[in-house]
């Protein structure tokens, strides 16, 4: 009768190590620290997207410094500058899937190249270009640097003679630079630059504004002062109106300190720039508006403005972030800021540019659909030139979770997946997914399509194509996984991998069997529906309003290598930064 003790003794000293190992464990292991759950839009870049606007004559040289509008009646113009000192401009009827022929709108002459457009679309669908002239060497004295007009009233078939708005001096120390335009509510256009021309002592820069109240047929005969730093180089105005709070907004380069940083001037539209020049330290300047902010050493020059139809203001600018500290070797940047143009964030990459080229001179446009485009001058795509190239981006919205009960048959037929699905990934290949989400009073349900002209599948160490599904039930803010987040790893050998935040890590669930998830392959497209028990959860649905989402794609490269892309802006083991989704 000893034996039956001794086997309860033995189970009792098992139980009691691994409760005491268990219990170690959570002693030793700590919680991962945590930050404000990032909130706002997202911004997804569409590496399928990237389309060539413009390349050098023969292959050799440079085309660059691209601005871009629609039309009223939805073409797209695109304006450049050319290695022949030429200003041209290109159209397209398909939304910038296909460019035509380039046009020449100001021609080099008398050894004076043509640089630095910008383009804007009037009330009444006048179209203006501006540029700024730039002598050669030898330099003359009657050769300026300058700012220099042209108009179409025509859709831009024709154009007007050129009109010369501003000289500065003939000398590259003392020039002018890079003008942009913006039309007031009133018909008001103003003109802004960076001007150098009266500091004949120094290397110091102001920004620079002319009017025009006739749909720039004549323009003031003085410039005005908007900006000034003393001992700096406010440059590289680009401006951008706000109606809500009628401001204007101005962003510059800014080198307060070290290497330039962004900044934003703000005017109240009731002002207009009476109330003097915004110096270093006024109140209405916005040094460095960028709440991941970038150190001293870190380049960030050349931004631009721009804004989505839901409101929100785009930030870009191009920069030696996580690069060498060669400024010619920079980068695009975009951020997204609030509907007033502050808090920049969400820091995303429109193009994949190798640390030895660089992405500069860039531009932002947003057209038709609430569609952002990026444009950059490139030599990362050309052996031997600079081109135009432009990339489109998908907007993640910050969604409201729908109700609905579809079948969970991977047909994906039902009315909650029709329409434009919320999240895309797709950055680094021409193989891209978009997914969807919906509850109902028992199941999660996450609905998922990927294009992929190769799919691989291999049941070995979970090396197959596939997607997973991040989730964070609580959105504590946590900086790394923990309770109450959750991945599903769906792979195209039909397999289904759950784990589950464990103190920084992930711990394999081994119970699965409540969900359903079905998929299927068929041509080039793989396409999954799964419906998750809301009891599967350790935390109550709904005691939240909000939780986060992420989705992440991995696919096999040409080259057989396996990546994993994820939407901009989220990082893959990083809770707090994935994409909020508001339960009803």
């Amino acid at each position: 009768m000893r034996f039956p003790l001794v086997v309860s003794l033995v189970i009792g000293v098992v139980l009691f190590s691994a409760c005491h190992k268990e219990n170690s464990e959570k002693l030793t292991a700590q919680e991962p620290g945590r930050k404000s759950p990032v909130d706002g839009i997202r911004i997804s870049w569409d590496y399928s997207s990237g389309r060539r606007i413009a390349s050098p004559i023969q292959g050799q040289g440079y085309c660059g410094y691209a601005r871009m509008i629609q039309l009223h009646d939805e073409r797209l113009a695109c304006v450049y500058e050319s290695a022949y000192g030429n200003i041209e401009l290109v159209m397209s009827t398909d939304l910038g899937n296909t460019w035509d022929s380039p046009q020449v709108v100001f021609e080099s002459k008398d050894n004076i190249g043509m640089a630095a457009p910008e383009i804007i679309e009037l009330s009444n669908h006048d179209v203006l270009i501006a540029c700024n002239a730039r002598p050669r060497l030898p330099y003359t004295e009657d050769r300026k640097f300058g700012v220099k007009l042209r108009k179409s009233k025509d859709a831009c078939q024709t154009w007007q003679k050129e009109l010369l708005i501003y000289n500065a001096e003939s000398t590259f120390e003392n020039g002018c630079w890079e003008p942009a335009m913006l039309q007031l509510p009133d018909g008001e256009i103003q003109l802004f630059f960076a001007n150098e021309a009266i500091y004949t002592h120094s290397s110091e820069q102001n920004i620079s504004m002319f009017r025009s109240t006739d749909h720039g047929e004549t323009w003031s005969s003085e410039p005005l002062i908007i900006g000034f730093r003393k001992n700096r180089r406010d440059g590289m105005p680009v401006p951008l109106y706000l109606h809500e709070s009628n401001e204007i907004l101005i962003a510059i380069e800014d080198n307060k300190t070290a290497e330039f940083k962004p900044a934003i001037y703000r005017e109240k539209l009731s002002d207009n720039w009476s109330e003097g020049l915004i110096s270093g330290e006024d109140l209405r300047r916005a040094y460095h508006p960028l709440r991941e902010s970038l150190t001293n050493e870190i380049y960030a020059g050349a931004p631009y403005l721009a804004r989505l139809s839901t409101g929100e203001v785009l930030l870009s600018y191009q920069s030696t972030w996580k690069r060498n500290l060669n400024w010619e070797r920079a980068n695009m940047l975009v951020e997204i800021g609030d509907k007033t143009g502050r808090n920049f964030s969400h820091r995303s990459v429109p193009f994949e540019i190798p640390l030895s080229k660089s992405a500069l001179w860039n531009s932002l446009v947003v057209i038709t659909d609430n569609t952002p485009v990026a444009i950059t001058s490139t030599n990362a795509y050309a052996s031997n030139s600079t081109e135009v190239w432009m990339k489109k981006g998908h907007v993640i919205p910050e969604l409201t979770l729908p109700h609905n009960t579809p079948v969970v048959d991977a047909d994906l037929e039902e009315q909650c997946w029709s329409g434009t699905w919320p999240y895309f990934v797709g950055s680094q290949s021409e193989t891209y997914l978009r997914a969807s989400i919906c509850t109902d009073e028992d199941n999660l349900y996450v609905a998922v399509i990927v294009n992929d002209s190769n799919w691989t599948s291999d049941n070995e160490n979970y090396e197959s194509d596939g997607i997973i599904f991040q989730l964070d039930t609580e959105r504590k803010g946590y900086e790394a996984p923990h309770t109450g987040i959750y991945e599903f790893h769906c792979g195209a050998n039909d397999e289904l991998r759950i784990l589950q935040g464990y103190f920084g890590d992930w711990k394999e669930v081994s119970e699965s069997s409540s969900i359903i998830k079905k998929s299927r392959i068929a041509e080039n497209l793989y396409t999954l529906e799964m419906a998750i028990p809301l009891e599967f959860f350790d935390t109550k649905w709904g005691s939240v309003n909000k939780i986060g989402v992420n989705f992440i794609l991995k696919n096999h490269s040409s080259q057989g290598i396996i990546y994993q892309d994820e939407i901009s802006g989220n990082q893959f083991n990083q809770p707090f930064t994935w994409c909020p989704v508001r339960i009803k």
